[in-house]
């Protein structure tokens, strides 16, 4: 086998040129598909990434009616109760919404104010400041960093995030207060009131959160003529006996429980909201695209391979002589085909090879710098990911396909005999 060895690297050194051109296209086919393949990778990941920050699959919002004569569809603590007795429901967490239309130094909000059980904020990530407190007289507020996008100076309509972009000290609005106005239409005087801010929301959230029975104390204690606000009324005026919550949050064991569960709300007569299929769509979408990405690369490395079988092919014809003499000096037709094998699998390999080196530093150095720079995306961004399962399965594949392209000219190399090949010379 030694001599194989020796034979094949001989005969690579003697045609150098045409070596290092087939090995020159096989590295080019490589980088075209993993740099390709690696752009799909890395944006999947940052999508994926983005919506693993806002996207919750196993959270399901239920909504009822919030008025009329179906009080059976409302949203209430009984009904709180049968929805935390469906099979494959862990928690359930109810929303009560204060109708919003604050303002702060000088900018506009409309959000509602979300009342939540104290168990559920402690389920969120608070990037700056703390929890509201459970006992305090009124509402404090815990706020997501992208609220600020709806905060509108009031004229121009900028936004408070756009003007304080660069400003983290002016986006941090932990210790502020937002003044709400309560509209009274029964004596027609506006009622305002300050809360304070006591905390920053981390990741993406476009929220105003609260302690619920925090909220709800302060709503009977600013009641006017037994009228909460916010609450839904009855035919007589009157609100109800029961507090009627806006949505519940219903949270699910397992992903691949959520459709029954749903199913199970929708029986029951009330309105579902779920991100799965958002998130199914997305990942189908980056799946195509990952596809035509690795496609347009696949069509240089099979010009490359289709470059290989060429140099074989043309080694074939030169070498002859060489076949000839090997047959003569008893070389059966299996040396013959692992000899032309072995050197169309090491001009796949060492071009493999090359390939994914040079493709480190094109995802590196010009794709994840220089592109993010252009693009003017967030520092840190990765455009183009390389994982060790695409480096490695590159190699193999261009050794594999090296050897594939060599495979017809190698066995007709191997058939001829050692009459023919001596003829053959001599003409």
């Amino acid at each position: 086998m030694n001599w194989i060895w020796q034979l094949c690297i001989t005969n690579m050194r003697q045609r150098g040129v045409r070596t290092a051109l087939t090995i020159l296209g096989v590295v080019i086919g490589v980088i075209s598909i993993v740099s390709l393949m690696a752009i799909g990778i890395g944006i999947k990941r940052e999508l994926l990434s983005d919506m693993e920050s806002t996207v919750n699959v196993t959270r399901i919002a239920v909504y009822g009616v919030s008025g009329g004569k179906r009080k059976d569809r409302m949203v209430t603590d009984r009904k709180l109760a049968d929805m935390q007795a469906i099979e494959h429901v862990e928690n359930v967490y109810p929303e009560l919404e204060l109708p919003a239309g604050m303002t702060y130094n000088r900018f506009d909000v409309y959000t509602p104010l979300v009342g939540v059980p104290e168990s559920y904020l402690r389920t969120l990530s608070v990037k700056e400041g703390e929890l509201p407190n459970p006992d305090a007289g009124k509402p404090e507020l815990l706020m997501g960093y992208d609220v600020q996008d709806m905060f509108l100076k009031k004229g121009s309509y900028e936004s408070y995030s756009d003007l304080y972009k660069e400003d983290e000290e002016k986006r941090n609005l932990t210790g502020r207060k937002m003044e709400k106005v309560f509209k009274e239409e029964t004596d027609g005087v506006d009622k305002k009131d300050r809360f304070p801010i006591v905390g920053m929301l981390d990741g993406r959230d476009y929220q105003i959160y609260c302690n619920i029975d925090v909220l709800k104390q302060y709503l009977k204690r600013i009641a006017k003529n037994g009228i909460i606000p916010g609450q839904p009324t009855q035919e007589n005026g009157e609100n109800y006996r029961e507090w009627i919550y806006n949505c519940a949050i219903v949270e699910v064991d397992d992903i691949t429980h959520v459709e029954t569960v749903m199913d199970a709300l929708k029986d029951m007569g009330y309105q579902v909201e779920n991100d799965k299929e958002y998130v199914d769509a997305m990942q189908k979408e980056i799946k195509i695209a990952q596809f035509l990405l690795g496609g347009i690369g696949m069509i240089a490395l099979v010009v490359a391979v289709i470059g290989i079988g060429n140099t074989m092919t043309t080694s074939v014809y030169d070498r002859i002589s060489e076949i000839g003499i090997l047959r003569v000096l008893g070389c059966d037709t299996d040396d013959l085909l692992c000899l032309f094998l072995l050197e169309s699998g090491i001009l796949g390999g060492i071009g493999g090879l090359i390939g994914i080196v040079m493709s480190y530093g094109i995802t590196g150095l010009c794709i994840n710098k220089l592109a993010v720079r252009l693009l003017e995306l967030p520092k840190g961004t990765t455009i183009a990911v390389i994982p060790l399962w695409l480096s490695s399965s590159a190699v193999v594949f261009s050794v594999i396909l090296g050897i594939l392209a060599g495979y017809v000219p190698a066995r007709w190399a191997s058939r001829w005999s050692p009459i023919r090949a001596v003829r053959s010379r001599g003409m």
